[in-house]
């Protein structure tokens, strides 16, 4: 359901896209690190991210990262199509060097705040705030 709003959202090429409402994106590599400490946390990063969801989204869709997906709830993870994927990829880049990092996304499914560091319970509540200004 979560790739189908994302897939209808690139009808219309003048609008932006549209994310999941209300939820952080937290994305992950095999290869970084810290994304490793993040997951570990999950279950605190979440419960101090409500009302939003933390989604989990591959920054790539290498052996090992997949591997660290099955470690994740499934109502938890955020797979979507290569061409979705890309465009999520490229706004990290556009915003931050590499991982960790997240986005917040606003109930409308806009883009409202972005941490280019590791999360953990604290900055998804920051996270949030920023949204709800």
């Amino acid at each position: 359901m979560l790739a189908l709003l994302l897939l209808g959202s690139l009808a219309g090429a003048a609008e932006p896209p549209r994310y999941p409402p209300d939820s952080i994106l937290l994305f992950v590599a095999a290869w970084c690190a810290p994304c490793q400490g993040e997951l570990a946390r999950l279950a605190e990063i979440s419960r101090a991210a409500r009302p939003f969801r933390v989604l989990v989204v591959p920054f790539d869709d290498g052996k090992g990262t997949r591997a660290m997906l099955d470690a994740v709830p499934v109502a938890q993870r955020l797979v979507v199509d290569r061409a979705t994927q890309r465009r999520l990829v490229t706004e990290v880049e556009r915003r931050s060097a590499g991982l960790p990092f997240s986005l917040a996304i606003d109930q409308e499914g806009q883009i409202c705040a972005a941490q280019a560091a590791l999360l953990d319970g604290a900055a998804a509540a920051a996270l949030v705030s920023a949204c709800r200004r």
